[in-house]
């Protein structure tokens, strides 16, 4: 074969057989678009995993996209080199009118060539070529080594977890190690509590199984004190309450046992789901509430840090459970909230067996500028004669209705809905905390044992800076009073 002939099939930007490459699989944008523009623009392929050597007389008159050879280049290329899977060399004499990349190599420069457009190595992915009849498939692959999960590593900040707060418990200080296996599929973390006031160590452990994104297994044992009001506030929040104001909006009782919960999860990016199936074995047994935790405030105040703790029948507690949790976020919505199904099969003696039903949801809404509407729900339906008080719900008092004492009503049936307008006051900005907002609220509910009694229905005004408020409120149907205190509202 003559010198210029072997000019001539090199010029050719499509050679005999199969030539033409397509991505498959593109990876990032900013690697796909190299590879992209390659090949809209004209260009030649070659293909193989020997050295491709092109010498000074070889000329392209497209560009030129190598697929897996490392290739020295010492020619005219009039476009963008492309070469995928190995290392590019210029050699002197090399003239590029665009860019030179690299994508899985190395381009190594030379001070006796030119690149119009710069050159360009990514060492760090790559692309699988694999022949499909008349075309080359490109899969992207990221070549960086994934971090290994460490076997052993101390659970939150430097194994300390995060503190809580209450009357019946004082602090609670949990501390705790976590166990992972390289792939992440399995992780195991063990933990113990200080309870302050109890003086005792509580320990637990939770194990979760993860084979894929879509489905986990969770299961935790321990000794704990649990809550059915958590709804009310978060933990964050309900411990500040009790520590500062004396103020704490739960009621408790022991529990030693665990549960053990088959979650799935659909994740649509503005939506997510997770529903779950799963069974809970526990022994439950009352907590006092003695008043000898401290506070700021009100520390000997019978509705405040000495507010008796409703007691439970002691015994087994068996369950089957099931449930959904879900959460929103648009650009104009956002909202989450969580279904609760428990069927008991084994209950404390002088108890029946029951079925109840949790429902628990918040959104809010945009309406005229920059005011918006919160909504807030919590109800609890059960059936069965003889209910557990260690299932009975709470309300009144701070984070409910306020024109009710702290935690006044309760038992196996429980409704509330509240509703806050929200009107940013723009004209006013403050430094770090932002604009004042004026609150307009209605609220309404009850609870109580087998059904729910006559609702109190309230309604108030306040002022306040992120989600802590001064109001009043008035009653209209139920007990009469008006309250003036601090409240906080729920928050997205």
């Amino acid at each position: 074969m003559s010198a210029r002939l072997a000019m001539l099939l090199l010029a050719l930007p499509v050679a005999v057989g199969a030539q033409d490459v397509v991505l498959r699989e593109p990876g990032p944008a900013s690697t796909a678009d190299i590879i992209q523009r390659a090949l809209a623009a004209p260009h030649a392929v070659r293909v193989g995993s020997e050295r491709l050597v092109l010498t000074r007389d070889s000329t392209f008159a497209t560009g030129l996209v190598v697929l897996g050879r490392p290739t020295y280049l010492a020619g005219r290329v009039n476009g963008d080199v492309v070469v995928v899977g190995a290392d590019l060399y210029l050699r002197p004499g090399a003239d590029v009118q665009g860019r030179a990349t690299a994508v899985g190599g190395t381009v190594a420069t030379t001070t006796l060539g030119r690149v119009g457009l710069g050159t360009l190595s990514l060492r760090d992915e790559t692309y699988d070529v694999a022949r499909e009849g008349d075309v080359y498939a490109l899969r992207y692959r990221n070549l960086r080594p994934e971090p290994a999960e460490p076997l052993f590593t101390l659970a939150g900040f430097h194994g300390l977890m995060v503190p809580e707060y209450d009357r019946v418990d004082g602090l609670s200080l949990p501390v705790g190690v976590v166990l992972s296996t390289p792939n992440g599929f399995a992780q195991l973390q063990a933990d113990a509590t200080y309870r302050s006031r109890l003086g005792t160590i509580d320990p637990g452990a939770t194990l979760t199984l993860a084979p894929s994104s879509r489905f986990r297994l969770v299961a935790r044992g321990a000794r704990d004190t649990r809550t059915n009001d958590d709804w009310i506030y978060n933990d964050l929040v309900n411990s500040l309450t009790t520590f500062f104001a004396g103020v704490d909006a739960r009621n408790y009782f022991r529990s030693s046992g665990g549960d053990a919960r088959l979650i799935g999860t659909v994740d649509r990016g503005t939506w997510t789901v997770e529903p779950y199936v799963g069974v809970r074995l526990e022994r439950v047994s009352s907590i006092s509430a003695t008043g000898d935790v401290w506070s700021f405030l009100k520390r000997e105040d019978t509705l405040g840090m000495r507010r008796p703790n409703p007691p439970v029948e002691f015994g087994d507690l068996h369950s089957a459970l099931g449930g959904v949790d879900w959460n929103l976020q648009t650009d104009a919505i956002s909202g989450r909230g969580y279904a609760r199904l428990e069927q008991s099969f084994a209950t404390p003696d002088g108890t029946s067996r029951f079925f109840q039903l949790t429902l628990d949801g918040s959104a809010q809404f945009p309406t005229f500028g920059s005011q918006t509407l919160r909504v807030k729900a919590h109800g609890v339906a059960s059936s069965g004669d003889v209910v557990p008080r260690s299932r009975y719900a709470y309300l009144g008092g701070s984070g409910t209705l306020a024109t009710l004492d702290l935690m006044e009503q309760g038992g196996d049936e429980l409704l509330y809905v509240e509703n806050r307008y929200l009107i940013p006051i723009e004209a006013i900005t403050l430094p770090f905390v932002g604009s004042p907002v004026l609150s307009l609220r209605d609220a309404f509910g009850a609870a109580g044992v087998g059904s729910l009694p006559s609702f109190q229905h309230e309604i108030g005004a306040g002022i306040g800076l992120f989600a802590l408020h001064l109001d009043v409120n008035t009653a209209v149907a139920g007990r009469k009073r008006t309250k003036f205190g601090a409240s906080i509202s729920l928050s997205m």
